[in-house]
C-alpha cells in the first residue's frame, strides 16, 4: 500500500453504482482504494472498471483461491474506513441482522464500527427508503455506531422523483475524508 489511508468501498446492486467510479476521482489523491462487490453490483458495473481505476484487485467472491486467509478478513484488518455505496435496502437489512453471505456483507460483519468508521451511503426507490423495515434497520445501525450519508431527493432511475438518490460523489468524498 502507498502509506495513504486505506478505504474499502463495498459496492451493492444499484444503478447508482456507476457513481462510485466517479467517486474514486475525489478519493484517489487522499486514499488508497479497494473495491468489494456484491454479485448483483457486477450486473451494473463490471469489476474491471474498478480494477482499472484503483489498480487493486476487486473482491467479487468469498472463494478467492489465491489467499491463505479469507480476503474479507485481510481487508477488514487493513482498512481505515469502510464505505458501503450504494447501500441498498438489502445490504442495510443484512447488516442490521448480521447476515454475511457475499463479499460486502461479510466485510461488514468482519469490521467493527467501534474500531474504524463504517459508512453507509444509501440509494434506492423512495418507497424502499421510506419502508418501515428500512427505517428500522437504519435506526438500528445508527444506534450501533455506523455512519450514514443521507440520500438526496431528485430524479430516480425508476422514473420517480423523491428521496432515495445516492448523494453526489463529491459530497460522499468530503464526508468520508472528514472521518479519516
Amino acid at each position: 500500500m502507498s502509506g495513504k489511508p486505506h478505504i474499502v468501498i463495498g459496492v451493492c446492486g444499484s444503478i447508482a453504482a456507476f457513481k462510485i467510479a466517479v467517486l474514486h476521482k475525489y478519493l484517489r489523491d487522499h486514499a488508497e482504494v479497494t473495491v468489494a462487490m456484491t454479485p448483483s453490483a457486477t450486473q451494473f458495473v463490471g469489476p474491471q472498471t474498478f480494477l482499472a481505476l484503483t489498480g487493486n484487485p476487486v473482491i467479487t467472491t468469498l472463494w478467492e483461491p489465491s489467499h491463505s486467509k479469507p480476503k474479507h478478513i485481510d481487508l477488514a484488518d487493513e482498512l481505515d474506513l469502510l464505505l458501503i455505496a450504494p447501500a441498498t435496502a438489502n445490504i442495510l437489512a443484512k447488516a442490521a441482522v448480521g447476515i454475511a453471505d457475499e463479499p460486502v456483507s461479510t466485510l461488514i460483519m468482519s469490521s467493527l464500527p467501534a474500531e474504524k468508521p463504517i459508512v453507509f451511503a444509501p440509494a434506492m426507490n423512495t418507497r424502499m427508503w421510506q419502508n418501515p423495515a428500512t427505517l428500522e434497520n437504519v435506526k438500528t445501525l445508527k444506534a450501533r455506531g455506523y455512519h450514514f450519508i443521507e440520500p438526496d431527493s431528485g430524479d430516480l432511475a425508476c422514473g420517480w422523483q423523491g428521496e432515495g438518490r445516492l448523494a453526489e460523489p463529491q459530497v460522499i468524498a468530503k464526508q468520508v475524508l472528514a472521518l479519516l
